[in-house]
């Protein structure tokens, strides 16, 4: 059952992925459908304009973590295998939450 696996998954990364929209300065939007998930990278919350630079950085530092994905700019980009695990998902978006507030730190967030 694929699609209902799918749901799943991006039902609870995109509720994870929400929860650190809230208490990062720096995420501006969360979007998700099913296991297509996205993350913008903003300067400030109220311009909205983008952030190219954290987005190269918290690359940088996920990949340096273990996490890979393509790069697109100030935007995150999430597709997880529809049949990994949960916890492994979840692990990745730990990952990139750390990655988020190192830039957040280093960039005077």
């Amino acid at each position: 059952d694929l699609c209902r696996r799918s749901a799943h998954l991006g039902e609870i990364m995109l509720q994870r992925i929400k929860e650190m929209e809230a208490r990062s300065p720096i995420i501006g939007e969360v979007r998700g459908l099913g296991c297509l998930l996205g993350l913008e990278l903003v300067k400030d919350k109220a311009s909205r304009e983008p952030f190219e630079e954290a987005g190269k950085l918290v690359y940088q530092k996920a990949f340096a973590k273990g996490l890979a994905w393509v790069p697109a700019g100030h935007i995150l980009r999430h597709s997880p295998p529809i049949i990994m695990e949960d916890a492994i998902a979840l692990k990745g978006l730990d990952i990139i939450e750390e990655a988020i507030q190192e830039v957040q730190r280093e960039l005077g967030y």
